[in-house]
Protein backbone atom coordinates (compact mmCIF):
# COMPACT_ATOMS: atom_id res chain seq x y z
CA UNK A 1 0.00 0.00 0.00
CA UNK A 2 3.20 2.14 0.11
CA UNK A 3 4.29 2.15 -3.16
CA UNK A 4 0.26 3.30 -4.10
CA UNK A 5 0.95 6.15 -2.01
CA UNK A 6 4.16 6.99 -3.12
CA UNK A 7 3.35 7.19 -6.69
CA UNK A 8 0.01 9.32 -6.50
CA UNK A 9 2.21 11.34 -3.82
CA UNK A 10 5.61 11.66 -6.30
CA UNK A 11 6.47 14.30 -8.51
CA UNK A 12 8.47 12.41 -10.70
CA UNK A 13 5.55 10.25 -11.89
CA UNK A 14 3.64 11.72 -14.88
CA UNK A 15 0.52 10.34 -13.34
CA UNK A 16 -2.40 11.40 -11.13
CA UNK A 17 -1.27 14.81 -9.21
CA UNK A 18 -2.35 17.64 -8.38
CA UNK A 19 -1.67 20.31 -10.74
CA UNK A 20 -1.45 24.28 -9.09
CA UNK A 21 -1.92 25.94 -12.34
CA UNK A 22 -5.47 27.08 -13.15
CA UNK A 23 -5.34 27.67 -16.22
CA UNK A 24 -4.27 24.54 -17.03
CA UNK A 25 -6.74 22.63 -14.81
CA UNK A 26 -9.01 24.82 -16.17
CA UNK A 27 -10.96 25.87 -13.28
CA UNK A 28 -12.02 29.30 -14.56
CA UNK A 29 -13.53 27.75 -17.60
CA UNK A 30 -15.83 25.41 -15.71
CA UNK A 31 -16.76 28.06 -13.71
CA UNK A 32 -17.43 30.48 -15.93
CA UNK A 33 -19.53 27.69 -17.62
CA UNK A 34 -21.50 27.32 -14.85
CA UNK A 35 -22.25 30.55 -14.22
CA UNK A 36 -23.42 30.85 -17.65
CA UNK A 37 -25.48 27.54 -17.27
CA UNK A 38 -26.48 29.00 -14.08
CA UNK A 39 -27.81 32.09 -15.63
CA UNK A 40 -29.42 30.51 -19.26
CA UNK A 41 -31.13 27.45 -17.38
CA UNK A 42 -32.32 29.56 -14.18
CA UNK A 43 -35.02 30.89 -16.37
CA UNK A 44 -35.70 28.40 -17.93
CA UNK A 45 -36.16 26.62 -14.82
CA UNK A 46 -37.82 29.07 -13.22
CA UNK A 47 -40.49 29.29 -15.66
CA UNK A 48 -41.18 24.94 -15.64
CA UNK A 49 -41.09 25.11 -12.29
CA UNK A 50 -43.61 28.18 -11.97
CA UNK A 51 -45.68 27.05 -14.87
CA UNK A 52 -45.87 23.49 -13.17
CA UNK A 53 -46.13 24.83 -9.43
CA UNK A 54 -49.38 26.92 -11.18
CA UNK A 55 -50.77 23.36 -12.48
CA UNK A 56 -50.36 21.74 -9.07
CA UNK A 57 -52.29 24.95 -7.60
CA UNK A 58 -54.45 24.75 -10.07
CA UNK A 59 -54.98 21.02 -9.92
CA UNK A 60 -55.50 21.10 -6.13
CA UNK A 61 -58.38 24.06 -6.51
CA UNK A 62 -60.36 22.11 -9.16
CA UNK A 63 -59.78 19.18 -6.69
CA UNK A 64 -61.22 21.09 -3.71
CA UNK A 65 -63.94 22.53 -5.44
CA UNK A 66 -64.91 19.39 -6.71
CA UNK A 67 -64.64 18.18 -3.55
CA UNK A 68 -67.37 20.93 -2.21
CA UNK A 69 -69.49 20.42 -5.04
CA UNK A 70 -69.72 16.65 -4.59
CA UNK A 71 -70.49 17.14 -0.95
CA UNK A 72 -72.61 19.55 -1.53
CA UNK A 73 -74.83 16.83 -4.34
CA UNK A 74 -74.17 14.29 -1.53
CA UNK A 75 -75.84 16.38 1.02
CA UNK A 76 -78.53 17.03 -1.33
CA UNK A 77 -79.00 13.40 -2.33
CA UNK A 78 -78.92 12.23 1.59
CA UNK A 79 -81.84 15.07 1.64
CA UNK A 80 -83.74 13.47 -0.79
CA UNK A 81 -83.46 10.32 0.23
CA UNK A 82 -84.57 10.82 3.47
CA UNK A 83 -87.54 12.98 1.46
CA UNK A 84 -88.10 9.55 -0.39
CA UNK A 85 -88.45 7.81 2.84
CA UNK A 86 -91.16 10.01 4.17
CA UNK A 87 -92.71 9.68 0.90
CA UNK A 88 -92.62 6.18 0.87
CA UNK A 89 -93.90 5.79 3.95
CA UNK A 90 -97.21 7.98 3.73
CA UNK A 91 -97.47 5.94 0.08
CA UNK A 92 -97.71 2.71 3.05
CA UNK A 93 -99.82 4.89 4.90
CA UNK A 94 -102.34 5.72 2.74
CA UNK A 95 -102.29 1.82 0.60
CA UNK A 96 -102.76 0.53 4.17
CA UNK A 97 -105.50 2.95 4.64
CA UNK A 98 -107.12 2.18 1.41
CA UNK A 99 -106.63 -1.78 1.52
CA UNK A 100 -108.52 -1.37 4.98
CA UNK A 101 -111.20 0.65 3.10
CA UNK A 102 -111.60 -2.01 0.40
CA UNK A 103 -111.82 -4.45 2.61
CA UNK A 104 -114.61 -2.54 4.74
CA UNK A 105 -116.27 -1.93 1.53
CA UNK A 106 -116.05 -5.75 0.13
CA UNK A 107 -117.33 -6.36 3.80
CA UNK A 108 -120.51 -3.93 3.80
CA UNK A 109 -121.02 -5.26 -0.41
CA UNK A 110 -121.09 -8.98 0.98
CA UNK A 111 -123.13 -8.30 3.77
CA UNK A 112 -125.37 -6.44 1.18
CA UNK A 113 -125.92 -9.25 -1.05
CA UNK A 114 -126.36 -11.90 1.57
CA UNK A 115 -128.66 -9.96 3.09
CA UNK A 116 -130.92 -9.45 -0.54
CA UNK A 117 -129.76 -13.67 -1.08
CA UNK A 118 -131.39 -14.45 2.65
CA UNK A 119 -134.41 -12.12 1.96
CA UNK A 120 -134.92 -13.52 -1.51
CA UNK A 121 -134.50 -16.97 -0.05
CA UNK A 122 -137.21 -16.12 2.92
CA UNK A 123 -139.71 -14.17 0.49
CA UNK A 124 -139.19 -17.70 -1.78
CA UNK A 125 -140.10 -19.92 0.79
CA UNK A 126 -143.03 -17.96 1.89
CA UNK A 127 -144.21 -18.00 -1.50
CA UNK A 128 -143.84 -22.06 -1.69
CA UNK A 129 -145.23 -22.07 1.82
CA UNK A 130 -148.19 -20.24 0.84
CA UNK A 131 -148.67 -22.31 -2.48
CA UNK A 132 -148.01 -25.58 -0.56
CA UNK A 133 -150.58 -24.55 1.75
CA UNK A 134 -153.31 -23.44 -0.53
CA UNK A 135 -153.30 -26.62 -2.47
CA UNK A 136 -153.45 -27.89 0.84
CA UNK A 137 -156.80 -26.21 1.17
CA UNK A 138 -157.68 -26.89 -2.25
CA UNK A 139 -157.11 -30.65 -1.83
CA UNK A 140 -159.12 -31.04 1.74
CA UNK A 141 -161.86 -28.98 0.06
CA UNK A 142 -162.22 -31.19 -2.58
CA UNK A 143 -161.92 -34.05 -0.58
CA UNK A 144 -164.34 -32.73 1.86
CA UNK A 145 -166.44 -31.93 -1.11
CA UNK A 146 -166.42 -35.05 -2.33
CA UNK A 147 -166.75 -36.82 0.64
CA UNK A 148 -170.09 -34.07 0.99
CA UNK A 149 -171.13 -35.42 -2.04
CA UNK A 150 -170.77 -39.09 -1.44
CA UNK A 151 -173.04 -38.44 1.84
CA UNK A 152 -175.03 -36.53 -0.01
CA UNK A 153 -175.66 -39.00 -2.84
CA UNK A 154 -176.02 -42.07 0.13
CA UNK A 155 -178.37 -40.41 1.89
CA UNK A 156 -180.81 -38.09 -0.36
CA UNK A 157 -182.25 -39.51 -3.31
CA UNK A 158 -182.43 -38.26 -7.01
CA UNK A 159 -185.62 -36.08 -6.53
CA UNK A 160 -183.95 -34.06 -3.96
CA UNK A 161 -180.64 -33.92 -4.95
CA UNK A 162 -182.36 -32.16 -8.38
CA UNK A 163 -184.36 -29.73 -5.68
CA UNK A 164 -180.90 -28.82 -3.88
CA UNK A 165 -179.18 -28.41 -7.23
CA UNK A 166 -182.13 -26.22 -8.41
CA UNK A 167 -182.00 -23.92 -5.25
CA UNK A 168 -178.46 -23.46 -5.03
CA UNK A 169 -178.60 -22.72 -9.19
CA UNK A 170 -181.26 -19.93 -8.50
CA UNK A 171 -178.99 -18.34 -5.68
CA UNK A 172 -176.19 -18.16 -7.83
CA UNK A 173 -178.53 -16.42 -10.73
CA UNK A 174 -179.66 -13.85 -8.08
Amino acid sequence: MKNYLEFFTSTENLGIGLNTDIFETNIVNIAILLVILFIVIKNFLTENLTARKKKIVDGIENAETRLADSNKRYTEAKKQWAQMDIIIGEINDQMEKTKQNVLKLKWEQGKDDLAKKFTLAISVLRNRETKIFNDIIKEVSKKALNRVIFKVKKQLGKVEQSAIINRKIMQLGD
